[in-house]
């Protein structure tokens, strides 16, 4: 078994995800749910890319000389950001293909910080986005539209 496999129900996750992300308009993207909250909906959706870029091609696939910056500058529209995620989701879901559940135990050195097994990085990167596409649906609601259904397989 391969970790594409061992994470399948990364698949609904994700097609949910991008729903709520084609819901959007470029406008939206600069829309905060509270005045103490730190990130904007375009920052939410650029921090996706960024976890999925920074622990699975920096950490674990050294793609990268550093961890990734989130580039407000350049992911700036809603078509730019939703292929970028599209791009860096699939060539995450290509590397998972090509790991067996057998290398889950391997232990990865983070640049500069700490020692994690593969296995916890791989759930990691699955667990923020599931909390950061709760973090879109949210403010999906406080903008008026219904979210994505997540309540049923496949």
């Amino acid at each position: 078994m391969n970790a594409a496999q061992f994470f399948d129900q990364w698949n609904p996750v994700w097609r949910d995800l991008m729903r709520a992300v084609s819901m959007l308009k470029d406008d939206q993207l600069t829309f905060k749910p509270s005045e103490h909250y730190e990130r904007t909906v375009g920052d939410i959706l650029r921090h996706i890319i960024n976890v999925e870029r920074g622990w699975i091609h920096y950490v674990i696939r050294r793609q990268y000389e550093s961890w990734p910056q989130e580039d407000a500058a350049t992911l700036a529209t809603v078509e730019v950001i939703e292929a970028e995620m599209q791009r860096v989701h699939q060539s995450t879901m290509d590397y998972l293909e090509t790991v067996d559940v057998d290398d889950f135990t391997r232990i990865v050195q983070v640049p500069d910080d700490g020692t994690p097994k593969l296995a916890w990085i791989l759930w990691h990167v699955f667990e923020q986005e599931i909390h950061h596409r709760g973090e879109l649906y949210l403010c999906l609601s406080l903008l008026g539209y219904d979210r994505p259904k997540t309540d049923r397989p496949g």
